[in-house]
């Protein structure tokens, strides 16, 4: 990256942008393991929320998403916010790198590397690899509303067999007054926070997937990030991240 994490410090208005041209361009999925009952957690939170608010203000490839994870949630604080899915989802990426276990906040670049949330240092040196790097796979997304459906419409090329494509809606400007667990008595504030979460196998070159926005409580702050991935690998191979529409 050519400037600091540490100049993240504005939140900006979203850009709406309803289609964009074939991306095949260097980019970075950040995907944060979280949880509100982990006292470790809320640093790496704050960290993704700089991070996302300077990458919309400075239109940089930079798509954050956080999962929060199920299993803080028997120890005392039930996270609104969690699924078992992305509990499964996290134990994917441990099987890939041969890790021991999962743990909060994990954070892991493009599916090529993982580690400590909160470590901005190695955030910083993934962010430089990667972004310094094309994508392999073409891809270009539209989204058209439905109701309370959103239709997203892909076009890829250069994808292979293993490849699934997914769809991540994410929503800012949450918060969450805790009253129980290690977070007793804080508000946590989170931004790009997994709200639905959609694959399928990329077996054509033209698709589309209907994405529900029930649980999203304020789309002006949603937007949709769509990725291609390798299912064996979990490498990321080409993402691009579009904003809903202000009626």
């Amino acid at each position: 990256m050519r400037q600091s994490l540490l100049i993240f410090l504005i939140v900006i208005s979203p850009s709406l942008v309803l289609a964009d041209e074939p991306q095949n361009k260097p980019f970075a999925v950040i995907e944060l393991f979280s949880s509100e009952g982990c006292s470790s957690c809320p640093p790496a939170d704050y960290l993704v929320s700089k991070l996302a608010a300077w990458a919309r203000q400075n239109n940089e490839p930079i798509y954050p998403l956080v999962f929060h994870v199920d299993y803080w949630n028997h120890l005392g604080w039930r996270d609104v916010f969690s699924s078992k899915a992305f509990t499964q989802r996290q134990a994917a990426y441990a099987r890939i790198f041969k890790d021991q276990g999962v743990y909060t906040p994990e954070m892991i670049v493009n599916g090529n590397d993982a580690f400590v949330g909160s470590d901005q240092k190695q955030l910083q040196k993934d962010l430089d690899r990667e972004l310094s790097m094309p994508g392999s796979v073409t891809l270009q997304a539209s989204l058209i509303k439905q109701s309370d459906q959103i239709i997203v419409k892909y076009k890829a090329q250069g994808f292979s067999k293993d490849d699934v494509i997914n769809v991540a809606v994410v929503e800012r400007g949450l918060s969450t007054a805790v009253t129980a667990g290690e977070n007793a008595g804080r508000t946590l504030h989170h931004d790009n926070v997994v709200r639905e979460f959609q694959s399928k196998p990329l077996t054509e070159n033209e698709g589309e997937i209907s994405v529900s926005l029930n649980k999203v409580t304020d789309p002006s702050q949603a937007s949709f990030i769509i990725f291609v991935q390798d299912k064996q690998t979990m490498l990321i191979e080409a993402a691009q991240q579009l904003d809903l529409l202000n009626d």
